[in-house]
């Protein structure tokens, strides 16, 4: 179990107090993400590190706090709409492997370089959205196969349990683009697949002792509470909505990962 941050004088944030605060800062990040598409993990880590937890610990948190609420998110955003069972069956599959080689990378490598290079990724394919209107903003027809879209399901499991700030935009980016789904199918496919990835990835933090359960019980229940709501605002609002706030939270995650020092 990792040192607590009053362990090691990490400032005078202490008992109920620090509780309600992490409660309130995971609420807020999964409802922005759960919204967006966006990163809820940017808006908490950060948190959780300047609150002297250490990053596996951050990162523990942050993964089994996402392993609920994406399930809450994913059960919102795909009532009444066709679940392909059967891509998110293998593409969770070689996923799995991937989320646990991304979690055990982080326990030797810097995640730092890998953070430039998806943040230019990442407005890459905001770019690609804000040149064709058209993309996840309504059904169309498939461009590539379950086989090929499945197989992606390996670097994104890999990025997921390695950091997975903005994996939901790329994802959700090439379930529109390959498989024709508006931006609400995709973002829940994508939120089914977040589930299975972020706990085993928590599950190999926490075996390997990176856990502090008063960092992880309010944030999971502050993150489940907003990724619910926020997931059911995004259904009731909309695409368009979904979009808008798409474009907007893949800008400001890439350009904060590009620049990040």
């Amino acid at each position: 179990m990792a040192e607590r941050p009053d362990e090691r004088g990490a400032g005078p944030v202490r008992g109920q107090v620090r509780s309600l605060l992490v409660l309130a800062i995971a609420f807020a990040a999964s409802l922005l993400g759960s919204m967006s598409g966006g990163s809820a993990s940017a808006l908490s880590i950060p948190a959780w590190l300047a609150m002297g937890f250490p990053l596996p610990t951050a990162i523990a948190t942050d993964k089994l706090s996402a392993a609920v609420w994406t399930l809450l998110g994913a059960r919102n955003l795909l009532r009444q709409r066709e679940v392909d069972w059967l891509l998110l069956a293998g593409m969770g599959g070689v996923g799995l492997l991937g989320a646990w080689l991304g979690a055990r990378a982080t326990l030797t490598l810097d995640p730092e370089p890998l953070k430039r290079f998806a943040g230019g990724i990442i407005l890459a394919l905001v770019g690609v959205l804000l040149a064709r209107p058209r993309l996840g903003a309504a059904p169309a027809t498939p461009r590539l196969s379950r086989g090929l879209t499945g197989a992606c399901g390996l670097p994104l499991g890999f990025y997921e349990g390695m950091l997975g700030s903005g994996n939901s935009l790329v994802a959700s980016l090439l379930f529109s683009a390959g498989r024709g789904y508006d931006l609400i199918r995709a973002l829940g496919h994508y939120y089914v697949l977040a589930f299975a990835w972020c706990a085993l990835a928590a599950a190999t933090y926490i075996g390997h002792g990176d856990y502090d359960l008063s960092l992880m019980l309010p944030a999971t229940l502050g993150s489940s509470a907003g990724g619910y709501l926020g997931s059911r605002i995004a259904r009731a609002r909309g695409t368009g909505f979904v979009r808008v706030l798409f474009a907007a939270a893949g800008i400001g995650l890439g350009l904060k990962l590009l620049l990040a020092r």
